[in-house]
């Protein structure tokens, strides 16, 4: 990807930078041994993680009797694979993002008098997006990272062997094979560790939602502008209302039909660059739905437990869950939210061709009119958790539904036991 034409990707590239995963994804950047650097210190980062999650998974056996402390290793674990899934879909298909990302650009399209403004309007708010979500992932990682630092006076407590450990709160609580009394005077040692496996996990977790952000608002405004164009094509009428539509005089009939047939080849580009990417991200978005929707749970569950156990619900312990709760929760909406807005505005093109200034138009560009529209009937392309499911707006309210639900049933269960 040429430098120069950088500034005219919809996606924030300057970003993409900082993160690293403009580089992961070039074929060019630096190579040792023949494999890029980026994709070499990846897997490292990759292998951190796993061993993170073995010790979530071991770690367990230390707490059998603790139904509070299995649910949050649980959920650590669950977080912490989602976050290596999504490193490895990235680097595994990175040849084709890098290829789908090329085609973000504004100057892509290549009808001439697509309404630029649009597609400037989208990249405007994909940059947006993709700080929001950065910003989003950055204050969940600082309010884990730094409540240990303030709460002193609560443990921990392991039972091995008959012997009770009780070990000083740190960012995941890791059971490390030595001593209360040598881990609480080593603590800033153990909270190093737990610090450099929390800002691997982010930085996993950040990419992917940057780049699945960027393509989504990407997609809805490249679907956007050729609604536009399809809908103003032949209007040249002088009360039009629109500031955005642009008056087109064709000088002949062979003119008219080559300016339609190249909004047709975009919208065929832009589906062709959706489906690319779908297949690609579609494993990744159904793990990370299934995935934040059992993290809420848990999160809920431990709060709920830490309610009924006489722990302030303001305590700061308890404020940094919902601090990941609310993250997840705005996490799966925003998806949903996204999703929904292109499956949108995929299905508004037809109306966009019925728009336009057809019945004075010639019986050729009527046929070619006539398949376009047949051409969208047919292209029935979303984002699928299952057949009949789509993900979009009511995905999310199905998800907190049940999600209610369940809390629900467990909420009674925990009061009677009380």
């Amino acid at each position: 990807m040429a430098s120069k034409n950088e500034d005219n990707l919809m996606i924030n590239t300057r970003l993409m930078k900082i993160t690293g995963l403009y580089h992961l994804l070039d074929s060019r950047s630096p190579k040792i041994f023949g494999h890029n650097v980026f994709k070499c210190l990846s897997v490292v980062q990759m292998s951190i993680l796993v061993s993170a999650m073995i010790a979530f998974f071991l770690n367990i056996f230390y707490f059998l009797n603790d139904i509070n402390t299995i649910i949050l290793y649980s959920m650590l674990f669950t977080s912490d694979l989602l976050s290596i899934s999504k490193l490895c879909f990235t680097i595994v298909n990175s040849d084709t993002i890098w290829n789908c990302i090329q085609m973000t650009s504004i100057d892509d399209l290549s009808y001439k008098y697509h309404d630029r403004r649009i597609l400037k309007d989208g990249q405007m708010k994909s940059k947006l997006y993709s700080i929001l979500i950065m910003f989003m992932w950055m204050n969940l990682i600082i309010s884990w990272a730094f409540v240990p630092l303030f709460v002193t006076s609560y443990f921990f407590k392991a039972e091995v062997e008959n012997k009770i450990y009780n070990y000083r709160f740190n960012i995941m609580n890791f059971v490390f094979p030595v001593t209360d009394q040598f881990y609480n005077d080593n603590f800033m040692i153990y909270y190093c560790i737990e610090f450099i496996v929390l800002i691997l996990w982010g930085h996993c977790t950040m990419n992917f939602d940057v780049l699945l952000m960027s393509t989504s608002i990407t997609f809805k405004y490249q679907l956007k502008t050729i609604a536009n164009s399809f809908s103003t094509f032949r209007i040249t009428r002088n009360d039009v209302k629109n500031n955005r539509t642009k008056i087109v005089k064709h000088q002949n009939e062979s003119e008219m039909m080559f300016d339609f047939k190249s909004i047709i080849y975009d919208q065929q580009r832009v589906i062709e660059n959706m489906r690319n990417i779908y297949r690609v991200i579609q494993p990744v978005v159904l793990i990370q739905l299934a995935s934040d929707s059992l993290i809420i749970i848990l999160l809920s569950c431990i709060i709920m437990m830490n309610y009924f156990n006489s722990i302030s619900l303001m305590a700061a312990m308890n404020l940094r869950l919902f601090a990941a709760e609310s993250t997840f929760i705005f996490h799966i909406y925003v998806i949903c939210y996204l999703f929904n807005d292109v499956n949108q505005q995929k299905d508004s093109i037809n109306f966009a061709l019925y728009s336009s200034d057809w019945t004075q138009s010639s019986v050729q560009h009527k046929i070619l009119l006539l398949y376009a529209m047949r051409m969208n009937n047919a292209e029935n392309l979303r984002l699928q958790v299952t057949n009949n499911k789509i993900v979009n707006f009511k995905m999310f309210t199905d998800i907190m539904r049940t999600t209610y639900s369940i809390l629900s049933v467990l909420e009674k269960m925990c009061a009677k036991k009380t």
